[in-house]
């Protein structure tokens, strides 16, 4: 059995409390947080103490059903969109042996990206 590393707990709700801030909102100024959020994802899984399939799941999850929520602003949604390009790309090759599942995240996406207002008008 494994014994985790003293940090990995700590380091692991910090980047909790990082998904839940962009989740709501926290910053709406600050969207460098979302990338934030992605870099310290990734570094979790650099030093072992994520699996990297379970870590970009997340994020893409997290990432989508924030830029689906109407009631954040237009602008903090596109950036989420945008962001969830990163773990859709590291997705598409962890699961390249699984073709359909690929197409479902894509096509998530792509849904994600119509519903999305394009101009301030759209989002009144």
């Amino acid at each position: 059995m494994t014994v985790p590393h003293p940090a990995a707990g700590h380091a692991l709700q910090r980047w909790q409390r990082m998904a839940l801030g962009v989740r709501l909102a926290y910053h709406p100024s600050r969207p460098c947080s979302i990338g934030c959020y992605v870099g310290v994802g990734r570094a979790l899984v650099r030093h072992g103490f994520l699996p990297e399939l379970e870590a970009e799941q997340r994020m893409y999850r997290l990432l989508l059903q924030t830029a689906a929520d109407l009631a954040l602003p237009p602008a903090w949604r596109q950036h989420c969109l945008s962001h969830a390009l990163h773990p859709l790309a590291r997705l598409t090759t962890l699961l390249a042996h699984d073709p359909f599942t690929v197409t479902a995240l894509h096509a998530r996406w792509d849904l994600a990206h119509r519903q999305l207002p394009t101009t301030p008008a759209d989002a009144d």
